[in-house]
């Protein structure tokens, strides 16, 4: 039964599929598909989650500047929402657009309860942004799946499962209004690392650093993936370059909010220390396995891009101990998108042998 499905697959269908009218298609329906998901998770992080509710990080302080530490460090998502309302004039443009739109849109509004309660001007604002940084992000998941896996299927099931993993999370009510810029910049990030594109590389985790601060395990990525590629110390000289941009783009993110209330960071490690040591169950356990089984299955046989890029993780963890709320799964938002790619090449692996691996890439 799996060499008839992976023949089918991979063999003649995968062939036909190949072909540019064919790609072409593809991506018309991946573009189809990212545009309806990415409207249901807008929907779902606005309707099922704290994002409009919590009064630390209001949205109308996130946008003028005032929102609590550390918070008020995602810098990129409220400079984006102000792009949106105020240069691209998106409320005017909502209300040119057909009632059913703007019922939505008035619904959505409905939605901002944290004070001071925003405009509805800004939550529409807000929900392009979300809207477009999502779709950024489904799209850059499915083009660096193509160049894998060379197999639209696979792609595509790639972009609906980063899709069905975030909506997951974000029905469990946990999100913030950061957390999408932060996979479209983590996506984009891969991407370039895949293309072994340096200088967008860098631009890329540099923009990272002004959406969130944790994008600072992205460096060792960038060093890891391009040992053998860059000579060692140029590749150096990059690295060091980044951390060096990190100190001065975020340094001055924290001079400019010194002022707001809050703290700099939260520091979650004894609640994590409890946690670890007197609620991990048996489901809980089991679960935790299971998910390292599926994410780093045949991990020695995954691209060389993968296993280097997979560097991050730990580093991740060490500050998902100290500054991550215990249990909350959108703190994986950072490596979300390598988690995802992670799990498309096992999956796919477990169904259709690792003959996955010798298939030629398809430019998306």
């Amino acid at each position: 039964m799996i060499s008839r499905i992976e023949r089918e697959l991979l063999g003649g269908f995968g062939t036909a599929l190949a072909t540019r009218p064919a790609r072409i298609v593809a991506l018309v329906v991946a573009v189809l598909l990212a545009g309806f998901l990415s409207y249901k998770a807008v929907t779902n992080q606005i309707t099922e989650t704290s994002v409009l509710s919590e009064d630390r990080v209001s949205l109308s302080r996130y946008v003028d500047g005032t929102a609590a530490r550390p918070f008020a460090y995602r810098y990129l998502t409220p400079v984006l929402v102000r792009f949106a309302k105020d240069t691209l004039q998106i409320p005017a443009l909502l209300r040119m657009m057909p009632d059913a739109v703007q019922e939505k849109a008035a619904f959505l509004c409905t939605k901002s309860v944290a004070q001071p309660v925003a405009s509805c001007d800004e939550v529409v604002s807000y929900a392009v942004v979300a809207y477009g940084t999502f779709f950024c992000f489904l799209l850059t998941i499915y083009a660096i799946s193509n160049r894998l896996f060379g197999n639209v299927l696979i792609s595509l099931s790639s972009l609906f499962f980063s899709f069905l993993l975030v909506n997951s999370i974000l029905l469990l009510g946990l999100s913030h209004a950061y957390d999408f810029t932060v996979l479209m910049v983590v996506s984009l990030i891969l991407l370039c690392l895949e293309r072994g594109w340096t200088i967008l590389s860098v631009i890329a985790i540099g923009l990272g650093f002004v959406a969130k601060e944790t994008i600072i395990i992205y460096p060792l990525a960038f060093f890891f993936v391009n040992l053998g590629r860059l000579p060692l110390l140029k590749n150096v000289a990059y690295f060091c370059g980044t951390i060096a941009l990190f100190i001065l783009v975020h340094g001055a993110i924290r001079l400019h909010f010194s002022d707001n209330i809050g703290a700099g960071h939260e520091y979650y490690l004894p609640l994590q220390i409890y946690f670890f040591t007197e609620h991990i169950t048996l489901s809980i356990l089991l679960f935790m396995v299971l998910s390292l089984i599926v994410v780093f299955y045949r991990f020695p046989r995954k691209a060389q891009f993968l296993r280097r890029a997979s560097i991050v993780i730990l580093p991740w963890f060490v500050l998902y101990l100290l500054f991550g709320v215990q249990r909350e799964l959108r703190v994986m938002v950072e490596i979300l998108p390598l988690v995802v790619l992670l799990v498309t090449d096992s999956v796919s692996r477990l169904i259709l042998g690792d003959s996955i691996a010798a298939r030629p890439a398809i430019e998306a």
